[in-house]
């Protein structure tokens, strides 16, 4: 799901040589071999290619994991203009006035309708407010924890997108205030210590399994559904109801083709992409995005009877059931522990279901995912907890 800005720069940067390869081809065939001015042949190859390229968005509509957008055949419209325009000069053997300004013209809807684009795409850098809002539900949860509220209710039913409720207290207040701006490496200094607690030695959420792949279909689209998978998971144990593989493969089929429409794709999403999602398709405001915890703050929330979803560098994690050489990005639902060992439904093999990871292995590997699925390892710790 998430692209970087980089990615987007690269492949408008071959949809723009693509089609204007194609536009010089049929400008040629027009101008060179129908002996056409070059004015009409720049009018006859910008039509028939800009249909062709209209045509092609079109197609993608109707192509599972692809999405066309309008934007993209403004885009290859505006790539033909460029080149097109600069042929006829060429061929005139003389810059106008004329040229000069549709040039800038479409080098301008170029450069913005890229801009736009990239100011569209999901990446890993959660937006001020997301993260301003991400910071209060931190503090306010470890006050309330601090106070002995340790039941669901307590701080509880609100999604990471969701404003700061006006009711939060003042010390939470100050302690947002306190920050000057809300970034990547303070929230970790804001962000208190959960105070220490008598754990239980072991604890275990009963939170029913799927595979990212119910029915043994390791195809594209269900070698990228682990963030799929383990909402599921944890929407079914929410809502108390029974999982069984063909309801697993219709959610996530469903949840997909969800993405698909409102996001233009399903891949690779960060821990707060996926608590929106949760929050989009299913209508669950009880998760929240916690950054940069410690290994024992995972076994404080699940003796809570929290349920919690991390990001991780799959490769790291070892797993002898994954397909080798195992997923560069990975996704997976902690379900209690026992001792030093994590129990989790890993959703990455049909064999995950309380699959138990060493406790330092499982918070080495856990990484929020930083853009790119092969930097992985550069992702901070995150997690999302089931209030």
């Amino acid at each position: 799901m998430a692209n970087t800005a980089e990615e987007i720069i690269l492949r408008k940067g071959a949809h723009f040589v693509e089609f204007a390869i194609l536009a010089f081809l049929l400008w040629r065939i027009f101008y060179a071999g129908y002996k056409f001015f070059p004015r009409y042949a720049f009018w006859w190859a910008f039509i028939l290619v800009a249909l062709y390229g209209a045509s092609d968005e079109f197609h993608q509509t109707f192509v599972f994991g692809r999405t066309g957008k309008v934007i993209d055949a403004f885009y290859d419209a505006a790539s033909i203009l460029f080149i097109l325009e600069i042929l006829v000069a060429a061929a005139c053997r003389k810059i106008t006035w004329k040229n000069i300004t549709v040039l800038f013209l479409a080098l301008t809807l170029l450069v913005g309708l890229e801009l736009k684009m990239i100011s569209e795409t999901k990446s890993f850098k959660v937006s001020f407010s997301q993260m301003k809002t991400s910071l209060g539900y931190m503090i306010d949860h470890e006050i309330n924890f601090i106070r002995g509220k340790r039941s669901n209710g307590s701080s509880s039913g609100k999604n990471v997108d969701t404003k700061v409720d006006e009711n939060l207290s003042t010390q939470i207040k100050e302690k947002i205030s306190e920050v000057p701006s809300v970034t990547e490496e303070n929230i970790a200094a804001v962000q208190p210590e959960m105070a220490a607690a008598p754990l239980p030695e072991k604890t275990a959420i009963q939170v029913p399994f799927t595979s990212q792949a119910p029915l043994g279909r390791w195809d594209a689209v269900h070698e990228e559904a682990c963030e799929e998978a383990s909402l599921v998971m944890v929407k079914y144990y929410l809502d108390k109801k029974s999982l069984t593989p063909i309801i697993a493969e219709r959610e996530i089929q469903k949840m997909v083709a969800f993405e698909m429409k409102n996001y233009g794709d399903y891949k690779d999403t960060t821990a707060v992409e996926t608590a929106k999602l949760a929050g989009d398709f299913y209508g669950m405001k009880n998760l929240k995005v916690i950054y940069d915890f410690s290994a024992a703050d995972l076994k404080k929330y699940l003796a809570l009877g929290k349920p919690i979803i991390v990001p991780a560098a799959g490769r790291a994690l070892d797993n002898p059931y994954f397909t080798p050489p195992g997923p560069l990005y990975h996704n997976l639902v902690l379900t209690g522990y026992d001792d030093d060992t994590i129990i989790t439904n890993d959703p990455g093999t049909k064999r995950g279901e309380n699959y138990r990871y060493d406790m330092d292995v499982l918070y080495d590997a856990i990484h929020d995912f930083p853009g790119k699925a092969e930097n992985i390892e550069q992702g901070r710790k995150a997690m999302i907890v089931v209030e």
